[in-house]
């Protein structure tokens, strides 16, 4: 579940200054203790973010802790709606009986909480009816998805919860609601830890390696995407792009590549409509966990991928974006969400509104390798700018110092 991180590892990535300065503001929280309270202990980035995460803030003196809920398949399916809805779909219905199963299985969970925390950090819908049981610990709602335009009647109960805490961090301005009552709210970017399997520098040898094991052909071009199988993610959409550049670049290839993690009920069903929808074509690969693609290979697909796509219709951030251009691998995207927050068009990759837009796009890099490697350039130093994990715990550190220093401050 963790991964062992010291926060010296990352000196050779953003040099000895910046690694004095987060030491420097942790020693005013040595022995604070936090717990990071999520619904998955694998597939996705919030679980990926948490397990770099917390090692980093233990190493710099901190107590924290990471847990995960327990809940069925009801309760997964429910947690589901809940964020389809507040991503933006307003056909949802949550029936109250399904409102009340959500509470009362999330309120089982009231044992990964207790008095000692100093500050509780709760990731997501799933878990927010936790709130009920705090005490005088701070609490911190990170919400990762996309709430500029949420199902109404969804996010009204809802944010009977979010309002409970004392603040709340967003990934872009625009997915703060506006009838949001928490006393504070932060703009946070996600970000990637560069010396896991999934990010680490890897040979030619062992991309090609991985490449023939899943019979892909190292020889010829291959495009592709890595996200979870849902609604948002458009995988529909990257086989249509993929049909239109195929018809001026025959030799080209698709992957596709996801997980399936135990709190996305719909996972298996979206892959099931890719892999129809794909049909025959032996030159399009979809691929999962399950197929034995883990970390390590994703890195190498993603190193392989003459050009990354992400055309999601709706996106909170897009971590595999990130992934894609800390590789070197420009990145064709659509212009949603946190997307454009990495993207920068004409700088590290392009920000496109359709498939034909895309697939004008990749045409253009397959055929001009001297400009994919530009923007690859421009991207691998966009993310170490941006979007690391070291990043991250400067964010955490200075918003739990605030919390409790405010707390402090008004006791005294």
């Amino acid at each position: 579940m963790y991964r062992d991180r010291s926060i010296e590892d990352y000196i050779k990535v953003i040099g000895r200054r910046e690694i004095e300065e987060i030491t420097e503001i942790a020693k005013d929280l040595e022995g604070i203790r936090v717990v990071h309270i999520n619904a998955t202990a694998y597939g996705g980035g919030v679980a990926e973010i948490l397990s770099s995460l917390v090692p980093l803030m233990n190493s710099v003196g901190l107590r924290v802790k990471w847990s995960v809920i327990r809940g069925d398949e009801r309760f997964f399916k429910i947690t589901k709606s809940i964020h389809n809805a507040l991503q933006g779909n307003k056909s949802i219905k949550l029936s109250r009986d399904d409102m009340k199963y959500y509470v009362e299985v999330a309120s089982k969970n009231s044992d990964l909480i207790d008095e000692n925390y100093d500050v509780v950090v709760i990731h997501d819908p799933q878990p927010l009816p936790l709130v009920r049981y705090r005490g005088s610990n701070h609490w911190l709602w990170r919400c990762h998805i996309d709430l500029s335009d949420p199902n109404e009647e969804v996010w009204k109960v809802i944010s009977g919860f979010v309002n409970k805490f004392d603040a709340a961090i967003f990934t872009h301005e625009k997915y703060v609601p506006r009838d949001l009552r928490v006393s504070r709210v932060y703009i946070k970017w996600p970000a990637i830890d560069p010396l896991t399997d999934k990010n680490r520098d890897l040979s030619e040898d062992v991309i090609n390696e991985v490449l023939i094991k899943f019979d892909v052909d190292p020889e010829r071009p291959l495009i592709g995407q890595v996200s979870r199988f849902d609604p948002w993610k458009n995988t529909l959409g990257v086989i249509d792009t993929y049909r239109l550049v195929k018809k001026y670049c025959p030799e080209v290839q698709l992957a596709i590549i996801g997980s399936f993690a135990h709190d996305d009920p719909e996972g298996e069903e979206w892959y099931r409509k890719t892999l129809n929808y794909a049909g025959s074509d032996r030159d399009i690969h979809i691929l999962t966990n399950k197929d034995g693609v883990g970390s390590l290979e994703v890195n190498a697909f993603q190193r392989a991928f003459n050009v990354a796509l992400q055309l999601s219709i709706r996106e909170g951030f897009g971590l595999a974006v990130t992934e894609a251009l800390w590789k070197g691998t420009p990145v064709v995207a659509t212009a949603v969400g946190g997307i454009p927050l990495q993207v920068i068009n004409g700088f590290n990759g392009y920000l496109v509104g359709s498939a034909s837009e895309a697939a004008a796009k990749v045409i253009k890099l397959l055929r001009r390798p001297w400009l994919a490697k530009v923007l690859g350039i421009n991207g691998r130093e966009h993310v170490r700018r941006n979007f690391l994990i070291t990043r991250l715990l400067k964010d955490y550190l200075l918003i739990i110092k605030e919390l409790i220093s405010q707390t402090q401050g008004s006791s005294s």
